[in-house]
């Protein structure tokens, strides 16, 4: 196998990975394609400039990682897909408790970016069913076949029908995502709720989450649950005959003044005299 070049990155590994380098003629679609796996390593991390012509596509076969879009860690475990445009500046590393294998594709194609553009994909973890069998399928390219347009051509479609299901995935997701986000909030009304581990879980990043929350409900994810634990509560204080400090720590509020106080001003009055206005 050839060794992986360097193209306007800065790796901070042991030799971990194999690779193998197309670098195909003028007849074929793209400049170059590596294809490789990542075995897993703590210390894993990769600094990618703004001058790097490749995106990268990554599998993540097991294990977790992050990488740097915007300013913001993300999480990506088993399963999800690593997409990252060119020209564009990225951190990704192995989270050492779980550090991830993944199969990644290295692309330059004059093409690729209007590409991307057209099915709007931006930089990003994507969690898409059956991906998985267009990266193996390059793995295997890579390892077992010869330098052929053949192949060459075979590799490209692999990178076409990733970024083709990515696409398709996505589009519907966007749809269902203020939704999804909404199922989200009301099962967590009696658990103690991080916004960040919920948005990793929705496979969104919380400033993503956040805003299409607040486009379609008016309203923030936080003030949104904050309202179902107090609807919560009002049921409870007319339906049984629960301790307000009961009610308080099954809401996960853990601070019973503060729980009062918070439903005062939200209804209006104390617990306890909405309780003694409306028991049934």
């Amino acid at each position: 196998m050839s060794n992986f070049k360097n193209l306007n990155y800065s790796v901070k590994y042991p030799q971990k990975e194999t690779a193998t380098a197309f670098l195909p003629d003028n007849e074929i679609p793209f400049a170059i394609a590596v294809i490789g796996i990542t075995y897993p390593l703590a210390d894993y991390y990769v600094t990618r400039l703004s001058t790097s012509k490749t995106v990268d596509l990554e599998y993540v076969t097991s294990g977790k990682g992050e990488v740097l879009i915007d300013g913001e860690w993300m999480t990506a475990s088993a399963g999800d897909v690593m997409i990252l445009r060119c020209g564009e500046a990225h951190e990704y590393r192995a989270l050492p408790d779980n550090p991830w294998q993944k199969l990644w594709i290295n692309y330059i194609a004059g093409y690729i970016r209007p590409f991307l553009d057209s099915y709007r994909i931006k930089s990003g973890i994507y969690h898409v069913p059956d991906i998985r069998q267009y990266f193996d399928l390059a793995a295997e390219l890579a390892l077992n076949a010869e330098m052929s347009a053949d192949t060459c051509y075979k590799i490209a479609d692999c990178v076409h029908e990733i970024i083709s299901a990515i696409a398709i995935h996505s589009e519907l997701g966007t749809k269902n995502d203020a939704g999804r986000i909404r199922e989200a909030l009301n099962a967590s009304v009696y658990k103690k709720v991080d916004l960040t581990e919920l948005a990793e879980r929705l496979h969104i990043s919380k400033s993503s989450m956040i805003r299409i929350f607040k486009k379609h409900y008016g309203m923030t994810p936080y003030e949104y649950l904050l309202s179902a634990k107090i609807e919560s509560a009002k049921l409870l204080l007319a339906s049984t005959e629960m301790p307000i400090r009961e009610i308080s720590d099954k809401l996960c509020i853990s601070d019973e003044h503060y729980f009062s106080t918070l439903f005062l001003q939200r209804v209006g009055i104390r617990p306890r005299e909405y309780r003694r206005k409306n028991k049934l």
